[in-house]
């Protein structure tokens, strides 16, 4: 089996590259870390966890054109999601549960209509589609308190008049980059809204904006799982030093090719960097290449691929490969335990304890569609992220760091 990470080390290096700032090393302690809740949703199915990222890819592909306010029907709820992971801010003295969307830029509360904030005056109104649910909010400014200490003064936030797909979850909290929010101000459709992290750097909260995300593997164990480093990375939650690959416009999305077992099943493809999407999604003819390596089948209650055990026993390395902003080829290796979905949630998703089934599926796109990839959480639980807007300029494109952890190699599943 081929290791699990295979990364140059170049760490040291890497801010001598032109606007990449210094926030990997000799940046200690981060200065502000907020842990991150597990949300398990006992009542979906693998299938809608499918038809959540194959919608959000539709939607990420609307907006990669420039159709920012482009209309896409719900094709199922966000928190149809297996898993969603939140954080709980303080608005106006009140506590939310928001979703960490770094797929989307937006910040919004009151899905739940019992815990919305008390209306405004503002005439500006915000929507906001996902391609998994939808809000409508009047747009108005107050302080997000994350956690003590770290506060956002004036955000600019929407308050639901009306939203959809929303269930068991107060709003979103979008880490995306600030080119997202155009479109979302129907008063001026061209304007963009300034982000929680564009705000926390301007306002001198923190050094520089990176954000860093850790999640671990979802198990039945206790539900804050993970944390979010604001203003720099938690060097001790990786076991290894960051590549950096260059991100493109308007989202976090980088180019990567996939081998399984060594056998190329995906070419260069853009990937959308997505902690709001479950599982890992692969273009069409990618996801059946794979699929026929596997030898696995659909099934037919949960919507996933599902192998046996002896199947399992000849699983192999899918490697995720790109070119990083040195201009060397870097890989990132998912081992077989890594590409299984966690058997303790096999039942609450409608299978039986024993099967074996996959956190791959189909994106329901092409490799030569603008975006054909979505890297989610089942990926993001093997890798420590950093998402850089360099220089803190929200206008420049951006950058995503990967380092392994103690659970990319860990047996989890």
């Amino acid at each position: 089996m081929a290791a699990a990470c295979s990364f140059s080390l170049f760490a040291l290096l890497v801010f001598s590259v032109t606007n990449v700032p210094p926030l990997v090393r000799g940046l200690s302690p981060v200065p502000f870390i907020v842990p991150v809740q597990r949300l398990v949703n006992t009542s979906t199915t693998g299938h809608n966890s499918v038809k959540v990222g194959q919608a959000r890819l539709q939607a990420f592909n609307k907006a990669r054109s420039g159709d920012f306010a482009a209309s896409v029907p719900p094709a199922a709820s966000l928190t149809d999601q297996i898993v969603t992971f939140t954080i709980n801010p303080v608005v106006d003295g009140k506590n939310f549960s928001l979703i960490v969307d770094t797929g989307s830029s937006n910040t919004w509360v009151g899905a739940n209509p019992e815990n919305r904030l008390q209306p405004g005056l503002s005439l500006d109104l915000i929507e906001v589609t996902y391609g998994s649910g939808a809000v409508l909010a009047e747009a108005i400014e107050d302080s997000v308190d994350i956690v003590p200490g770290l506060v956002v003064e004036n955000q600019s936030l929407g308050n639901a008049i009306a939203s959809e797909g929303f269930d068991g979850v107060d709003g979103i909290m979008g880490f995306g980059p600030v080119d997202l929010t155009e479109g979302t101000l129907l008063a001026d459709t061209e304007a963009t809204i300034p982000t929680v992290m564009d705000n926390l750097f301007a306002q001198g909260t923190i050094p520089n904006e990176t954000l860093g995300v850790f999640l671990a593997p979802t198990t039945e164990e206790d539900p804050v799982n993970g944390e979010l480093s604001f203003g720099g990375i938690d060097t001790s939650k990786a076991t290894g030093p960051m590549t950096f690959f260059q991100s493109t416009l308007p989202f976090w999305a980088i180019s990567q090719s996939a081998t399984f077992g060594g056998t190329t099943i995906m070419n260069t493809t853009t990937c959308v960097v997505d902690t709001g999407t479950t599982l890992l999604l692969l273009p069409d003819d990618s996801f059946t290449s794979y699929q026929d390596l596997t030898g696995a089948t659909l099934d037919a209650t949960t919507g996933l691929l599902s192998i046996t055990e002896a199947q399992l026993s000849n699983l192999t390395t899918l490697s995720f490969i790109g070119t990083d902003i040195n201009g060397e080829t870097q890989h990132f290796d998912l081992t077989p335990n890594a590409q299984l979905f966690p058997r303790a949630f096999n039942t609450e998703i409608g299978g039986s304890a024993d099967d074996i089934f996959l956190i791959t599926a189909s994106s329901g796109s092409t490799a030569a569609s603008s975006i054909g990839c979505i890297m989610g959480q089942s990926f993001l639980q093997r890798t420590y992220a950093a998402f850089v807007t360099p220089d803190g300029d929200p206008g420049a494109a951006g950058i995503v760091g990967f380092a392994t952890t103690p659970f990319t190699d860990a047996t989890t599943n």
